[in-house]
């Protein structure tokens, strides 16, 4: 017998991505947005203004953008170290879609934007693996976003 064609051409994002999103405004401090992160658990915030996602903050801008430059996290605004243009997904694009696209950009989650480009989920590698019919697409992904760090590295 052959391999079996993997099923995630038929998952959309919107069953694998993790619905209950903590955000930060642009105007809130990188210690707050530290202080969420560690709450929830989560590497990256998505920063949203009126219902916009203006970009993410995660945990790796924070240590770059501020602390290896000495700012003070308790009054620099997460506005000054976010990653703007925000790579984003949307629920109705498949599994293997939110996959090339993380493997193109290089990063593991995807804030996840409705018709109207509110927020409504983010979408992970590792909400993908668990949720995966076939576990070696979504290590296959991990290793090409793990490149990043092997080149920043060497």
């Amino acid at each position: 017998m052959g391999k079996s064609q993997p099923r995630s051409e038929n998952r959309n994002v919107r069953d694998v991505m993790i619905k209950d999103v903590v955000s930060i405004d642009p105007s809130a401090s990188l210690t707050d947005a530290a202080r969420k992160m560690d709450d929830a658990n989560v590497g990256m915030l998505p920063v949203v203004e009126d219902g916009k996602v203006l970009g993410v903050i995660t945990d790796r801008d924070i240590v770059i953008r501020a602390v290896a430059r000495e700012a003070d996290p308790a009054s620099t605004a997460v506005g000054d170290c976010l990653s703007g243009d925000a790579i984003v997904a949307h629920p109705e694009w498949t599994t293997d879609r939110a996959m090339q696209t993380m493997a193109q950009a290089q990063v593991g989650r995807l804030p996840v934007l409705d018709d109207e480009e509110r927020l409504v989920g983010v979408v992970t590698l590792s909400s993908m693996a668990f949720r995966a019919p076939d576990k070696d697409e979504a290590l296959e992904t991990a290793q090409q976003v793990s490149k990043r760090s092997a080149r920043r590295s060497a």
